[in-house]
Order: C-alpha cells, then sequence, then structure tokens
C-alpha cells in the first residue's frame, strides 16, 4: 500500500520535473538515497520544516493549499539565503488513507515545485498510529556559488536601513478572516483587542479580503529576490513568526538595536489600501494594522538590512519593496513615532508550545 501511494501520488506526477533536471538530479524517488550534483564552485543551502494539522493549517483546509504551503514555507528560507532550489524531500505522517486529500495535495505540491523548479527526489510515507493528525515535514536543498555563504543574521551594522518585502501582517489578517469564518475570532484576539479587530475586519475591502486569505493559504517565496539581493543585503531572514520577533533574531545576533518607522510602516499599507484614510477612524485602523504587522507570522516575505549606499539599487529591483527603518547602537527593536518619540516594541514571535489548535 505505502509503495503503491508513492508511485501513484508522487513518484509518477513529480518524475517529470525530475527528468527535467538531469544535470543537478542523478537519483531521486526509488533507491535508498537521492543524488544531487551541484555545479562547480557551488555551496550546498538545506532547510526544513514540519507542519502539523491543526497548527499550521486548518484541517478542512483544501489539501491543495496544505501542499502548495508545505513547500513555499521551505523555499523561503532558500530565498532569505539568497540560494536556488535544487530539490527536495517529503514525509507524511498520516492518520488513515484519504486518497482525495493525498490526490490535492499533491496537486499542490507539485504546482509550486514546478514553479520553482524543485523537484522531489525523496522522502517517506507512514502511519501517525493513534494519533489522528497529520503531520509534513519538507527539508529542501538549494545553491549557490562558493563566493555567497548566504546572508547571516549577524551581519547587520550599525547605520544600515532595514528592508521588507510585500505586506508583513497581510498572513495574519488571513488568519482572523478564518476565524472569523468559524465563528472563533475571540480564541485569537483576547479583551479590548476583539472589538479593535472586528472594526478593521468589517472595514476591509473584499480585494483585500482576498488577498489576506491567499497570503494566508499560499504565500509565493521571494526566490528571485533573493538572488537579487546577492551582493546588496547584509543580514536577512524570512517573516515565518512575526516582524518584531524575527527582525530581534537578527538585532540579538549582529549586536545592535533595529528602529522602525512608524510612518514607513503606516504608508507600506496605505500602498495596499489606498482608501483606508477615508474612513472615519483611519487612525484606529493603521494602529490595528500595524499590530498584525509587528506580530503575526507565516507571510514568508524578506526582511534585510544594507548599506544606505545600496538603496536605489534595491529599490530599482521590483515594487513592493519597502525600506522600514535603521540599524542603531543599542540592543532590541523600537517603533519610532512621527513625533520623534521611541517605545521598545516586545519581540513577539509565534510560540509553538503556546498557540491554541485550530
Amino acid at each position: 500500500m505505502e509503495f503503491d501511494l508513492i508511485h501513484r501520488y508522487f513518484k509518477t506526477p513529480f518524475g517529470g520535473l525530475a527528468q527535467a533536471n538531469p544535470d543537478t538530479v542523478l537519483f531521486g524517488i526509488g533507491d535508498d538515497c537521492a543524488t544531487l550534483r551541484l555545479a562547480p564552485d557551488f555551496h550546498l543551502f538545506t532547510s526544513t520544516d514540519t507542519l502539523v494539522e491543526g497548527v499550521h493549517f486548518f484541517s478542512d483546509d483544501p489539501p491543495r493549499v496544505t501542499g502548495w504551503k508545505a513547500l513555499a514555507s521551505n523555499l523561503s528560507d532558500l530565498a532569505a539565503s539568497g540560494a536556488s532550489p535544487l530539490g527536495f524531500t517529503l514525509n507524511l505522517s498520516l492518520p488513515e488513507i484519504d486518497e482525495n486529500w493525498l490526490a490535492g495535495f499533491s496537486a499542490g505540491l507539485l504546482d509550486i515545485a514546478t514553479r520553482f523548479n524543485c523537484p522531489l527526489v525523496g522522502g517517506d510515507t507512514t502511519s501517525a498510529g493513534s494519533n489522528p493528525l497529520k503531520t509534513l515535514s519538507i527539508t529542501v536543498f538549494g545553491q549557490a556559488p562558493a563566493s555567497h555563504l548566504g546572508f547571516n543574521r549577524a551581519h547587520a551594522k550599525i547605520g544600515e536601513e532595514v528592508w521588507l518585502s510585500g505586506t508583513p501582517g497581510l498572513a495574519r489578517l488571513g488568519l482572523l478572516l478564518e476565524y472569523q469564518r468559524r465563528g472563533r475570532l475571540e480564541q485569537l484576539c483576547k479583551g479590548h483587542e476583539l472589538p479593535q479587530v472586528q472594526a478593521l475586519l468589517a472595514a476591509m475591502p473584499a480585494k483585500l479580503r482576498q488577498i489576506a486569505v491567499s497570503q494566508l493559504g499560499m504565500p509565493v517565496p521571494r526566490i528571485e529576490l533573493g538572488l537579487q539581493l546577492r551582493g546588496l543585503a547584509s543580514a536577512c531572514l524570512d517573516l515565518s513568526d512575526g516582524l518584531s520577533g524575527d527582525l530581534a533574531h537578527i538585532s540579538g545576533a549582529s549586536e545592535v538595536s533595529a528602529i522602525l518607522f512608524q510612518s514607513s510602516l503606516e504608508s507600506m499599507w496605505r500602498k495596499l489600501w489606498p482608501e483606508i484614510d477615508q474612513q472615519a477612524n483611519a487612525a484606529g485602523l493603521l494602529k490595528v494594522l500595524l499590530v498584525q504587522t509587528l506580530t503575526g507570522g507565516d507571510d514568508f516575505e524578506l526582511c534585510w538590512t544594507a548599506h544606505p549606499n545600496r538603496h536605489d539599487a534595491i529599490q530599482s529591483l521590483k515594487v513592493g519593496l519597502h525600506c522600514v527603518g535603521v540599524i542603531e547602537p543599542g540592543s532590541g527593536i523600537w517603533l519610532q513615532s512621527q513625533g520623534a518619540s521611541r517605545e521598545r516594541v516586545s519581540s513577539c514571535s509565534f510560540n509553538h508550545f503556546a498557540e491554541i489548535q485550530n
């Protein structure tokens, strides 16, 4: 049964992608080990992530969406390192054989693997036993020229600018909308936060709602941007656990402080929602959006630092890149308002052992 499933949903549909990369995938699914070949004078990059049903994805999420997101989270790590994909392995732990779910999951996985030319080269499928939840683990492999060693988190320097791609916080809005749809919004929003979030969700235009839900379920890893940032960025990471918590990793490793400009973060949201200033409570809505940017997760956008003399080169790369802060002496993450006052930001990240099950 196990080998039949592997052939039907993985080896056969993914075989063409492996065959299209004969220079890198020498042997793939079907042998005890996959054999990958790096380009001459290239280094290997690797990352692994695990997704658990009820923690990282809803039980009733479309399986095609789950398949896409499972690989997207790993490819985002390659993007944050400036590496191009070579291939990936997949481990599935399933409580039962649900062929409809497997077909949808495989299709979503193949969609994103094909888009980023990342062949499936091996893995394992096992029973979850008495555990009723699905567990998905992916390990991704990438490569970059030996002259590029990645964007180490300890390489941020005083005076450098802080940059973001996309609109971090969008995935959190998508999560809030999903909880609202399930009638469980109060589980994510406590006390005074609940009416503020409800007001925000009620004011959001339909197009922004669609974008937010898509960002949550089917984020697009910034592989191309990561490659373009070689030689431009110093420190870089992907935003999987919220801006304040993730940027704190750079701040701590580099022994510096990061100052975020409130006006720049608000401008980022205004570009996505230009009508927001027409709302009666625009200032209050922007404040709630700012909280989502700082504490939300699962955006898989990039955050990096770069010398000011790289500003124009970075800005010319593409639309949707935002310079939102600066690196200074000190420690921690700080938010600077338009009145020049600064407030220390709590480094709130997703806690796998505290977050409620969904």
